[in-house]
């Protein structure tokens, strides 16, 4: 019984006593009857509780659109705010496209920003759902408004993975191609960040450039590939129409290749890149990776399909470079996959036994031995595989050649 007592003390010392607690409860649990009682009876419609709210302000918040109707019918300040927030913003915090139409038929500022700077657009960029979206963009919402981390609600939906709120936004005018002032990057930098390709097409197509370099130098593909965003590599690979596109792409394997960054290489060979085309320096990323011994990538290059008996500008092929390189593991790998062990250059004629052995790569030499290369030919010089192992003045390459 005592505990009884207890609890029927503290309900009643938290039940609300004036006219003006009696509205706010009722906005808070969404009575229409006795909020229209109260305000009937002549009780401020917006009123304030000791928390600064008004009734306004917790019907919205609580999703009681009747409450809401009633509120504004009764002439309740639409754009009263508490600590900066606005009952639009309750509403589109929470997703409540029927009372954000409401606010806005009846005047809610669509300009108000909360402590990030973000407006109400930022917020349904940010969040959705689309009928939200799309109501404050239909009453002219600044759609280039930024906020504290310059972001413009369409940058917002992209940082925010809202993909299928970008064509809305992209519909109704937002700029597809603004360099952020503070790291010069584009929305389409952003999507490739977040791995959004779905967007990246109608980005390009609403202005975006698929090449634009950032602050720091690094293009959409280069941001692709540095978060191993494979479907974005892809989405950008597809754009074959722009010449610049496969330009960046030409060049990022190429890099991958001669550094040995085999994750670059992977993605972007399984994202549709060609591997046998020439790089812009005129070779071919299977040649560049023989020649910085680099096998991890030659193997991913091969199982893509790459060929071996490509020669680059200079008339040289894979297994050239792998033997001026000396390794002898990829010498072996290239043999492995097809590589004519006799084939010469186009510059000197020479094979790449005597490519090895002008530069004392003795285990490539070895290899190449054991493997069944001619020590006897000559290059357009008239210089065996001796005679350039001589010129390099390595012993142990001069003993292996001068048994042959």
């Amino acid at each position: 019984m005592l505990l009884w007592a207890i609890c029927a003390l503290l309900f009643a010392s938290q039940a609300p006593h004036t006219p003006t607690e009696q509205l706010h409860a009722a906005a808070r649990s969404g009575d229409v009857a006795e909020v229209t009682r109260l305000l009937d009876s002549g009780v401020n419609v917006d009123a304030r509780d000791d928390l600064g709210s008004t009734p306004l302000l917790e019907a919205a918040w609580e999703g009681h659109g009747e409450v809401v109707r009633v509120l504004l019918a009764h002439g309740a300040n639409v754009n009263a705010s508490r600590d900066d927030a606005t009952a639009l913003q309750y509403a589109v915090l929470t997703g409540r496209a029927a009372i954000v139409a409401q606010l806005l038929k009846a005047g809610a500022r669509t300009d108000v920003r909360d402590r990030f700077g973000a407006t109400v657009l930022h917020l349904a960029a940010g969040r959705g759902p689309l009928d939200v979206l799309t109501l404050l963009l239909e009453a002219h919402a600044d759609i280039e408004a930024v906020d504290q981390a310059d972001h413009t609600p369409l940058e917002t939906a992209i940082f925010q993975n809202q993909w299928k709120l970008v064509p809305v936004l992209l519909a109704h005018g937002a700029n597809a191609s603004r360099a952020s002032p503070v790291d010069g990057r584009q929305p389409i930098h952003l999507a490739c960040i977040r791995g959004l390709a779905a967007v990246i097409p109608e980005l390009v197509a609403a202005g975006a450039s698929p090449v634009a370099k950032d602050r720091f130098g690094q293009t959409p593909l280069d941001l692709a590939l540095a978060y191993k965003n494979g479907n974005v590599v892809a989405a950008l690979l597809k754009l074959t129409s722009i010449k610049e596109s496969q330009a960046a792409a030409d060049s990022a394997m190429e890099a991958a290749a001669l550094r040995g960054q085999t994750e670059i290489v992977r993605i972007l060979a399984d994202n549709g890149y060609d591997v046998n085309r020439p790089t812009p320096s005129g070779s071919t990323c299977l040649n560049d990776a023989a020649l910085k011994g680099q096998k991890k990538v030659a193997q991913l290059l091969l199982e893509h399909g790459a060929k071996v008996n490509v020669p680059d500008s200079s008339g040289s092929f894979a297994l050239h470079n792998a033997a001026i390189g000396g390794d002898a593991d990829m010498v072996a790998m290239m043999l492995d996959h097809g590589a004519e062990i006799d084939a010469r250059d186009a510059e000197s004629g020479a094979t790449a036994l005597m490519l090895a052995a002008s530069l004392g790569r003795a285990a490539a030499v070895r290899l190449l031995l054991q493997r069944g290369a001619n020590a006897k030919l000559a290059d357009k010089a008239g210089h065996t595989a001796l005679d350039r192992a001589r010129q390099s003045d390595s012993p142990e390459t001069i003993d292996l050649l001068s048994h042959e």
